[in-house]
């Protein structure tokens, strides 16, 4: 059945809330019996539990809390590398059971150890390297970083404006990499003036598309950076392999995210009958693809979603 979406909001006096409080109702009404039946939620990090930094606020703490109290796993879904989730996990009041990294190329549990994981091919990296110099030799400001194991590497001495646990590492050469047994698990271009009004990802897509490398997909994620990973890795791929790991149904599954990059875990869930929430700060495209949307980070959004859903005492 489908499901409009609608507004997930905890402030009863929210004068700009379309459906306040109420929203969660009209979805049980189309038959969706979700309210405190959710068994596991999987949440993007950046823009959704956390702006700008590594900070949790106390009602999200609050909620992350709650869950695992109630034995409700919060599976944190990301394109960050295992390192850089770090500094959320030790904010949580128990280390969350299972990890997802990389858009979905790896499954790590509680004591790091990779369950699965993905890695690019050699060839196809080389290809994209290859590739890449048609970028750069026309704009100087994208720069190719390469995430071997968890540390990004590029030609360009460049450093990401972002907190990060693994400073970008400057080498001379790409092929030392290659020849070595690391594994790339990832690359990204990021553009370092992607503010101008002129500029537009789309061109570059277009022409990485052009290229035919067949096993990469691109994906934006945020204005400044584009990713690449083996076409098979998505965020709903690893949300399926999970569920499926732990005999929990979709229907029973939450998530939460704000940006582009978690459009397929929104539609999975959603055509699975689960639960796809964005958030208040997401893109139109974005909540297009959600069944409800609840308010912004800055607002606690992820914590306002919980505390309707399980009416928690706040």
């Amino acid at each position: 059945m489908r499901v409009n979406s609608v507004n997930i909001n905890s402030n009863k006096n929210s004068k700009t809330a379309q459906q306040p409080v109420f929203g969660l109702s009209l979805i049980n009404a189309a038959g969706k019996n979700l309210k405190n039946n959710i068994k596991i939620v999987f949440s993007d990090i950046d823009g959704t539990i956390s702006k700008n930094s590594d900070y949790l606020t106390d009602r999200t703490k609050n909620a992350i809390n709650y869950l695992q109290s109630r034995n409700i796993p919060v599976v944190l879904i990301t394109a960050r590398c295992y390192n850089d989730t770090l500094p959320i996990i030790d904010q949580f009041e128990r280390k969350p059971e299972y990890t997802i990294v990389l858009q979905g190329g790896g499954l790590i549990d509680k004591s790091g150890k990779y369950l699965y994981e993905n890695s690019i091919s050699s060839r196809a990296a080389k290809n994209l390297v290859r590739w890449f110099k048609s970028i750069r030799k026309n704009d100087k400001n994208s720069h190719l970083i390469l995430y071997f194991n968890d540390q990004p590497y590029s030609l360009s001495k460049i450093q990401f404006p972002w907190k990060t646990c693994t400073p970008v590492k400057n080498v001379n050469s790409y092929s030392e990499l290659f020849d070595g047994n690391m594994k790339l698990k990832k690359a990204i271009i990021y553009k370092t003036d992607a503010y101008k009004a002129d500029y537009n990802s789309n061109s570059v897509i277009q022409s990485f598309n052009s290229a035919r490398i067949s096993e990469l997909g691109i994906n934006s994620s945020g204005s400044s950076v584009l990713e690449f990973q083996n076409k098979w890795v998505s965020k709903d791929k690893a949300i399926d392999f999970l569920l499926r790991a732990l005999k929990i149904s979709p229907q029973n599954a939450m998530v939460i995210g704000d940006s582009a990059n978690d459009i397929p875990m929104f539609d999975f869930l959603r055509r699975q009958n689960g639960l796809a929430v964005a958030m208040g700060n997401a893109d139109s495209i974005v909540k297009k693809h959600a069944n409800a949307f609840t308010s912004d980070v800055n607002n606690d959004g992820f914590a306002n979603a919980i505390e309707h859903l399980f009416d928690m005492v706040v």
